[in-house]
């Protein structure tokens, strides 16, 4: 309506939203300049794409990550910074993925990503993912944490917890899920599986004699010896001190793990050259077979170990439980 006494109202009621309009528009373009600004500060690798998934925004920490500039990824598919193999076998994932991130404001996490960076080295990565709006425009933010150290620290942990830290064989954990494991393919296939105790004989006077350090080193290459002169699809392991079991697979009679332990009697029986000195040892052996001698790890093991305690006493070797 317009004001008979004042003719300019109209015009100055438009000038005021008018400069009213032009201010918001000046503080949104502040609050992106800041959020920008805020984005290269992090160290974090942080990558704002629009909603045809085309990279707007690659801040300086995903430079590092990823070896680009801002200026050579700017306008391409978010998706070009994947693996190409993961890219093909998670195509449905990422789809999924992508509907999931338009229709959800809150944001979530994502792990599982294989990621490639420009001199083709890959890497793995966890993705959090979050809706942003800026000045006419809606992003969505992707912050990406490169895990490669934290698997690797989760791999070697678990590694740790089932082989022998001193010769790296599996250990008593893994040896009883590597027996049982074969004890279901022998039942499966009507085979057998030997389980071979051996215990090296006189050896803690090599230790007082010649010294610990020695001492490991020898276990060290008594380890490698055995692990040489069996097959790939048995088991060497180190189940603590001077004991080692042998997991024999695919044999057919008492014949075959008899033939096996003395094969590893053999071995054992060549000197060893350790730190400059030659050491010659020996192993009191005892052998006990699935189904013969027991159906389970516990039985099987426990029967091996009183065999062997028979060679010891008996001085026959390799000693057949029973």
């Amino acid at each position: 309506m317009i004001d008979k006494d004042n003719p300019h109202a109209v015009h100055q009621e438009e000038s005021s939203t008018g400069k009213e309009d032009h201010a918001a528009a000046e503080r949104l373009i502040r609050q992106a300049g800041r959020y920008v600004r805020l984005l290269h500060i992090t160290h974090e690798g942080i990558i704002c794409i629009d909603e045809e998934c085309r990279i707007v925004i690659f801040n300086q920490g995903a430079e590092r990550m990823f070896g680009y500039e801002q200026k050579e990824v700017a306008g391409i598919n978010v998706q070009d910074l994947l693996c190409p193999d993961f890219r093909s076998r998670e195509k449905h994932r990422l789809s999924v993925l992508r509907r999931i991130t338009r229709d959800n404001p809150i944001g979530f996490n994502t792990d599982n990503i294989i990621c490639m960076r420009k001199n083709g080295e890959r890497f793995p990565a966890e993705v959090s993912l979050s809706q942003t709006t800026l000045p006419g425009q809606r992003l969505c933010t992707l912050v990406v944490h490169n895990v490669s150290e934290r698997l690797r620290t989760e791999e070697q942990l678990a590694h740790a917890a089932r082989h022998d830290e001193l010769t790296d064989l599996p250990n008593r954990t893994l040896l009883n899920d590597r027996l049982s494991a074969g004890i279901a393919r022998a039942e499966r296939y009507q085979r057998k599986l030997g389980v071979v105790y051996l215990d090296l004989d006189d050896f803690k006077p090599i230790n007082d004699h010649y010294g610990h350090e020695t001492g490991d080193c020898l276990l060290q290459a008594v380890a490698k010896r055995l692990r040489d002169t069996m097959r790939q699809s048995d088991t060497v392991s180190r189940i603590g001190g001077d004991e080692f079991i042998v997991s024999l697979e695919q044999i057919k009679s008492a014949e075959d793990a008899i033939a096996a332990a003395n094969k590893l009697n053999t071995a054992l029986r060549q000197p060893f050259s350790v730190l400059g000195k030659q050491i010659s040892i020996s192993a009191s052996i005892g052998i006990a077979l699935y189904p013969d001698h027991g159906s389970d790890p516990t039985t099987l093991l426990r029967h091996a170990d009183q065999a062997m305690y028979t060679s010891k006493s008996s001085h026959q070797n390799p000693q057949l439980f029973g």
